[in-house]
Parts: structure tokens; sequence; C-alpha cells
């Protein structure tokens, strides 16, 4: 517990002074929000079909900013090799990094979520409970993978593309999944339907944090 407090301890204050991945998120983020927002001229009918698929591709293509900055310090100057011979379990790593990309992605849920449906004038505060559990669910499951591909390729800090490209198709459940349940929930259905699509996101965050943690030592090795 005292390394993976201390690696997270480390990466939080390393962001805090070179302010170099939060900020960009979060620009990204609202740039992102404020062109979708410009193209929802619709009904309200139609704008709660649209507006979860929008708002979680806004969070994915936002918070992949972050994921390709997870290992972007360890791999200069030969930090990563001595970080190797501490004694610190790469599962240890492995759930430091995540727990920063999760606070990464709750932050920019924060400002999104209210941003987004106070632009497409859709009732938030009816529906904010719903909307935080799925944001629960819906961040461990992007940040592990996220993470896990990060530390699978050295070059993804420099080619962010890269990185977005593997990842979107390994989180294509969640996202739908989070599309789904934003949707039947500004819908006021909250029934049988959207417990069964919450249950796979928790179901995709088990197995995705899972898989990052039995795959991560393979991932770093060289």
């Amino acid at each position: 517990m005292a390394a993976f407090w201390w690696i997270v301890h480390k990466d939080l204050v390393s962001e805090f002074r070179s302010r170099s991945a939060w900020p960009a998120m979060l620009l990204l983020g609202i740039v992102v929000a404020l062109l979708f927002s410009v193209q929802m001229d619709l009904l309200p009918e139609h704008k709660r079909q649209i507006v979860g698929g929008l708002l979680w591709l806004s969070v994915f293509f936002a918070g992949a900013t972050v994921f390709e900055r997870s290992f972007a310090a360890e791999r200069q100057d030969g930090c990563w090799d001595a970080m190797q011979l501490l004694p610190v379990s790469p599962s240890t790593v492995f759930f430091a990094k995540l727990t920063v990309n999760v606070l990464a992605l709750a932050v920019l849920e924060g400002l999104l979520i209210p941003l987004f449906f106070v632009l497409s004038d859709l009732p938030l505060m009816a529906h904010a409970h719903q909307l935080a559990l799925i944001g629960l669910l819906a961040s461990p499951a992007l940040a592990a993978v996220g993470t896990l591909v990060s530390a699978l390729a050295p070059g993804a800090g420099k080619s962010g593309s890269l990185l977005v490209l593997v990842v979107l198709p390994l989180v294509f459940p969640v996202m739908l999944a989070a599309a789904e349940c934003t949707r039947l929930a500004l819908e006021n259905r909250i029934d049988d339907a959207w417990w069964r699509w919450i249950q796979l996101l928790g179901v995709c965050a088990v197995v995705f944090v899972t898989a990052g943690m039995l795959l991560f030592e393979y991932a770093i090795e060289d």
C-alpha cells in the first residue's frame, strides 16, 4: 500500500507541477462538447437518443490524452529500468496508474456531464444518481484498457492517434453500454433493459481491470 500511494502521489504531484495532460484533456473535452452541441439542433426526444453516445465519445477522446501520458515519465532517461529494480510488484504499478487515470476521468466527467446537459437543455438533476452510477462503472473499464495499452506502446506518447485506434475497438462494449444507459435514463426507462446494460458495464469493469492486472507484467517486459 505504501508503494501504491507513493506512485499515485508522484503522478499527481508531477501533473500538478507540469500541467501537461489534464489541462489538455479538459480543453479537448470542452471543445468536443461545444462542437457536438452546435450540431444538436433537434427536438428534445431526438436529443435524448443521441446525447449519450456523444457524451461518452467526448469522454473517451479527451481521456485518451491522459492515457497516452500514463508512462511518459517512466519512459524517459531510463526511469522505467530504475523502477523495475524497486521491490514493487507490477500489479501495484498497474493499480496506481489505473487509479490516477480513473481520477482524471472522474474530473473530466464532472465537467462534461453538466456541460452537455446545459448545452442540450436536458434535465440533468433528475438523473444525477443514474449518471453517477454509469460513470462509476465505465471509468475503471476505460482506464484499465487505456493504461494497459499505454504500457504496451512505448511510443504512444508521441503518437496519441495510435493509442486511440487500438483502445477504441477494445472499449466498444463499454461505450455502447454507457450510451444506452444514458439514453434510457433520460427517457425515464429505469427498467430491466437499463439494469441489463448496467450489468454489462459492471462485467466489463471487472473483466478489463482483472485482465489488465494479469497482463501488465508481460506488457512491461522488454
